[in-house]
């Protein structure tokens, strides 16, 4: 894996100033001492941390996925992982394929409350999240093949990130960055609880809202350092497009060169040539790189963006240990501004 460039902006370490703070973080292996009421298993730690917040101490919540380096595109489920799941109350989780190893654990399961944060992002923006298998090659970055040696060329009518999808569906998995649709999953996790646990159920409902509340400000956090003017980017991955999509930013990021790391394959010759050419002209306001897939191709592209002066940002897809869910999105917001100089 490649090392941080030194203009990276990750978010962990803001993140880390509000830990040290005395945000609260909810550790998403279900704490030290087990509390009352349902029983909640979690795909990953983001969702692991979004259940915890809405259950507090009247739920048991554990993730199956809680280490901060490893890739829920590829990741097996052990026999004791299966077991969690068909052994849960209720089960959220991504969806979409993303996370395909809930739906196999499910496959001989009933009667089992299930929440996909897909249903929450549709819901919440009206747009469909396509489904698709990454298998079990997906995010293989092994190779290591060389692209500098590629002409440049002009990138002008090439499709983009922003309009490779039919109107009203998209195919970027990522959406826990959507931060409506994050609300808006809060409040069917309450509702799940209400009706596995009716006696506690306004406690759920004003954890939901509470946390529907905090995430509406950072939204407007979020917008405010953006500004009124488009922002231009590039993202190694889809990984946080919705939350930028969020603040009315435009993606320049070649569709193929994203698509290709995504599914652990080499870009083409034309997407990474014109990707790298965009990551070191003036038109770039920052990159997103994701630090957990890093290949021979994003770090060529990540030291094009830093020799241009460019700021990067890391945006992860699993929380960083002893961080909460709250504080994880704060600290992706507070790296922006940074990176956009309004901090």
């Amino acid at each position: 894996m490649r090392s941080p460039s030194p203009r990276s902006i990750p978010a962990l370490a803001s993140a880390a100033v509000l830990a040290a703070a005395g945000l609260a973080g909810c550790s998403s292996d279900g704490g030290d001492a087990e509390t009352s009421g349902p029983e909640i298993v979690a795909s990953t730690n983001v969702y692991g941390s979004l259940a915890e917040i809405v259950a507090g101490d009247h739920g048991n919540v554990e993730s199956v996925i809680d280490d901060p380096s490893a890739d829920p595109h590829s990741f097996e489920a052990s026999p004791a992982d299966a077991a969690k799941i068909t052994q849960a109350d209720l089960v959220v989780y991504n969806g979409a394929g993303y996370d395909e190893f809930v739906d196999q654990a499910l496959e001989n399961a009933s009667d089992i409350a299930t929440l996909q944060g897909v249903d929450a992002f549709t819901e919440a923006t009206g747009t469909e999240v396509e489904a698709h298998s990454h298998g079990a090659g997906g995010h293989d970055h092994g190779h290591e093949h060389e692209h500098g040696d590629e002409e440049g060329h002009d990138h002008e009518g090439h499709d983009h990130s922003h309009g490779e999808e039919e109107e009203g569906s998209t195919s970027n998995e990522h959406v826990w960055y959507s931060l409506p649709a994050m609300s808006t999953l809060a409040e069917k996790i309450a509702e799940e609880l209400a009706t596995l646990n009716p006696a506690d159920a306004d406690y759920y409902r004003e954890n939901a809202a509470g946390l529907a509340e905090s995430l509406d400000e950072l939204h407007t956090r979020g917008e405010q350092a953006f500004g009124a003017e488009h922002v231009h980017y590039l993202q190694t991955e889809p990984i946080g497009g919705h939350m930028f999509d969020d603040f009315d930013a435009h993606d320049m990021t070649p569709s193929g060169f994203t698509s290709a790391i995504e599914e652990g394959s080499d870009p083409s010759a034309a997407d990474f040539a014109e990707m790298r050419e965009l990551a070191g002209s003036d038109d770039i306001a920052l990159l997103i790189v994701n630090p957990q897939t890093q290949t021979s191709a994003t770090g060529e592209i990540a030291d094009a963006a830093e020799a241009a002066g460019t700021p990067i940002v890391e945006f992860t897809e699993t929380l960083p240990d002893g961080v909460g869910f709250e504080e994880w999105m704060n600290s992706n917001v507070d790296a922006v501004e940074s990176a956009l100089g309004g901090a």
